[in-house]
């Protein structure tokens, strides 16, 4: 704190700097006339303070202006398409860069970042604080018979420095570190979370781009066959050797080949886009990249675990349940210091100052030293700090409700997987078979067609079983695969 002179060193001060101020005037020669004369000492004694204030405002201007929004802009086309992928891409590859390229991602990862600042600041509250001050103060006396341009001026310079420490506050720093660490691990386990769902979505996507991709191979196969005995039948109607019927059921059937084919090809592409939307490269061609070839032997023939051991997998991994439980600490630890909050505190302060009068070089007399120890107790807020306990209270129990809830969700979430798998693998099991009968019953159809000894009906029936029965294949291993991936999604084990 400042330290004001006494009144007899002032006025020795004041009848001194007077003298000098005579002085001066006498070699600087004035101008005559005593209203410029006084001006001009006005601007000469403010030039000191005018200069110190130019030159902190100066110092204040060193930060650089935020950029304008114009100058934030978003990538283009060229940029995003130019991220590195193999030249193959499975399921695997796809994952590993969805998890380098989503943009939700670096959400959460900018998320942890600021609760990790946050946790820095929160220890911060321990140390001291040291705070360097200097002040000067231009003052103009107006004496009551003279005008304002005749009266003293000095200035008045007042350097400090000053450490304060709050030594004790309820542990309410403590409890608040600890809560801002459980908001960083909340942070953590949001960016998991965001993880799981992000890989459970890419598989969703990968695996409909297969199912897609199987329909067009199956439709475009059964298109082949009947345009190969379309052609035949043309040639036969020119012979006269068959009918025009029979070239047009296989013209009609060739045709509905080519609207399922085009069907099948628009949900590839479908597929395809909102895959590369999750690989963070929207504009991104996947066409020809993607390895969608899975072998018999990959498929999951083992029957999964039984539903209390996946319960218990699910309780260590799900990021979303980890999520909660931070959650729930960090409230915990805020009521606590909300409580806390009600303690006295005590804060320790000591101080190093000077004062002096036209002069910026200080003797012993003019500086001063001061300790000290302040303590508070806010005995009535008017009930605002029980308030915010009861807020915490209330909050904890809602995150309590709403880990309940979580758990309850991902139980169902684990159960409706089972009976999924289950079915699907028997499922399996029936339509290899009812492939592998169906072509054996078309390839023995068709030449006992051209023999005339099977009707045409016959054979278009047992085409249309042949595709059938690949269809169910091709979906009842993408459901497999798909209710597996659901399942791995469910417990989290699809982070492992």
């Amino acid at each position: 704190m400042p330290i004001r002179p006494d009144s007899s060193s002032t006025m020795h001060r004041s009848n001194d700097a007077s003298s000098n101020r005579r002085s001066t005037s006498s070699t600087t020669a004035p101008p005559k006339n005593a209203a410029t004369g006084d001006v001009y000492r006005i601007f000469h004694n403010a030039a000191r303070p005018a200069l110190l204030l130019i030159l902190l405002t100066a110092g204040c201007r060193t930060m650089p202006p935020a950029p304008p929004a114009a100058d934030l802009h978003l990538p283009g086309p060229a940029q995003s398409a130019a991220a590195a992928l193999p030249d193959r891409l499975d399921l695997q590859a796809a994952k590993s860069a969805a998890l380098k390229h989503n943009p939700d991602l670096e959400v959460t990862r900018a998320r942890i970042r600021s609760a990790g600042a946050r946790l820095r600041e929160a220890g911060t509250r321990y140390a001291p604080v040291v705070r360097a001050g200097f002040s000067v103060i231009h003052t103009q006396d107006v004496p009551s018979s003279q005008s304002f341009l005749t009266g003293e001026r000095f200035e008045t310079y007042s350097p400090s420095l000053t450490f304060e420490w709050l030594a004790f506050d309820g542990y309410a720093r403590q409890l608040g570190e600890h809560a801002t660490a459980q908001d960083l691990s909340t942070s953590e386990a949001v960016h998991d979370n965001a993880r799981r769902l992000l890989l459970g979505a890419v598989s969703r996507a990968w695996y409909s781009a297969a199912l897609a991709r199987e329909r067009m191979r199956i439709t475009a196969a059964d298109r082949d066959f009947n345009q190969r005995l379309l052609d035949d039948m043309r040639q036969q109607v020119e012979a006269e050797q068959a009918s025009r019927t029979d070239a047009n059921n296989f013209e009609l059937r060739r045709n509905n080949a080519d609207v399922q084919f085009i069907n099948a090809e628009r949900d590839y592409t479908l597929s395809l886009t909102i895959l590369a939307e999750l690989l963070g490269l929207p504009d991104a061609d996947l066409s020809g990249r993607l390895d969608f070839d899975i072998a018999d032997d990959e498929l999951p023939e083992k029957s999964e675990p039984g539903l209390d051991e996946l319960l218990d997998i699910a309780r260590q991994q799900r990021a979303d349940l980890e999520e909660l439980r931070a959650t729930m600490a960090a409230l915990k630890a805020r009521e606590a210091a909300a409580q806390a909050a009600k303690s006295p505190t005590v804060l320790l302060s000591a101080e190093l100052g000077a004062a002096s009068r036209d002069n910026v070089e200080f003797e012993d007399d003019e500086r001063s030293g001061s300790l000290g120890v302040v303590a508070t107790w806010d005995l009535y807020t008017g009930g605002a700090k029980q308030a915010a306990v009861d807020t915490a209270a209330a909050d904890y129990e809602v995150a309590v409700r709403q880990l309940q809830d979580r758990w309850q969700e991902i139980v169902g979430e684990i159960r409706r997987q089972l009976p999924i798998i289950a079915a699907a693998r028997q499922r399996l099991k029936l339509n290899r078979e009812s492939v592998a009968l169906a072509r054996q019953i078309r390839d023995d159809i068709e030449p006992a067609w051209r023999a005339g000894t099977e009707p045409l009906t016959r054979l278009n029936e047992a085409q249309r079983d042949l595709n059938v029965a690949e269809l169910n294949l091709a979906v009842v291993r993408a459901e497999l695969l798909q209710a597996r991936s659901d399942l791995d999604t469910a417990t989290g084990s699809i982070l492992d």
